[in-house]
C-alpha cells in the first residue's frame, strides 16, 4: 500500500505577502478597538471622578463655612484629585485619536512581526513618520492635525486596509 503525499507548493509572493497584510490589518483593528475601549472607559472614570470631586468641593466649602476650620489635608485630598482630573482631560481625552492611533499602528506592527514581515520591509512599518512629516510641513499641529486627533486612526490603518484590497486576490465571476 502506498501513500501519496500532495507535492509542495510553496506561496506566491502576493500570497505571502496577502498573508502579513491580512495580520497587520487584524493586529491593527485589534490594536485600535483595545485602545478605543481604554479611552471610552478612562472617559467614563474621569467623569465620575469629576462629579465625585464637585461633590466632595461643595461639601468641604459647606463643612468649612458650618465650623469654621477645615483640617489640611482635605484641602489637599481635593487639591490632588482636581489637578490627576484636569491632567487627564488634557493628556488623555483630548488626545484620545493619537492614543488610538498609537495602539493601531502598534497593532499593526505586531500582526506583521508575528505573521513573519521580511527583514527588509520592517522600514516600510515606519509610514506614520512620513505622515507625521507631511503634517509638519502644512504647517499643522501633531497632536491635533486639520482640528481632529481622530484623523490619526484613518492615517494608520488605512494604507494598511489598501495594501490589503491591493492584494486580495481577484474574486472570480460566475
Amino acid at each position: 500500500m502506498s501513500v501519496q503525499t500532495a507535492p509542495q507548493t510553496t506561496p506566491t509572493r502576493r500570497a505571502r505577502a496577502g498573508r502579513v497584510i491580512e495580520a497587520a490589518a487584524k493586529g491593527g483593528l485589534i490594536g485600535t478597538v483595545a485602545a478605543l475601549a481604554a479611552w471610552v472607559l478612562a472617559g467614563a472614570l474621569a467623569a465620575t471622578a469629576w462629579v465625585v470631586l464637585i461633590v466632595a468641593t461643595i461639601a468641604a466649602a459647606a463643612i468649612l463655612l458650618w465650623r469654621g476650620s477645615m483640617a489640611t489635608w482635605v484641602w489637599l485630598a481635593l487639591a490632588i484629585g482636581w489637578a490627576v482630573v484636569l491632567i487627564e482631560r488634557e493628556v488623555v481625552q483630548d488626545n484620545g485619536g493619537l492614543w488610538v492611533g498609537a495602539a493601531g499602528w502598534l497593532g499593526v506592527i505586531v500582526g506583521a512581526r508575528r505573521a513573519g514581515i521580511n527583514r527588509w520591509m520592517l522600514p516600510l512599518l515606519a509610514y506614520p513618520v512620513a505622515l507625521g512629516a507631511i503634517v509638519l510641513l502644512s504647517g499643522e499641529s501633531l497632536s491635533d492635525p486639520w482640528g481632529s486627533s481622530w484623523l490619526w486612526v484613518l492615517a494608520i490603518l488605512g494604507p494598511v486596509i489598501g495594501a490589503r484590497t491591493l492584494v486580495k486576490p481577484p474574486r472570480a465571476s460566475p
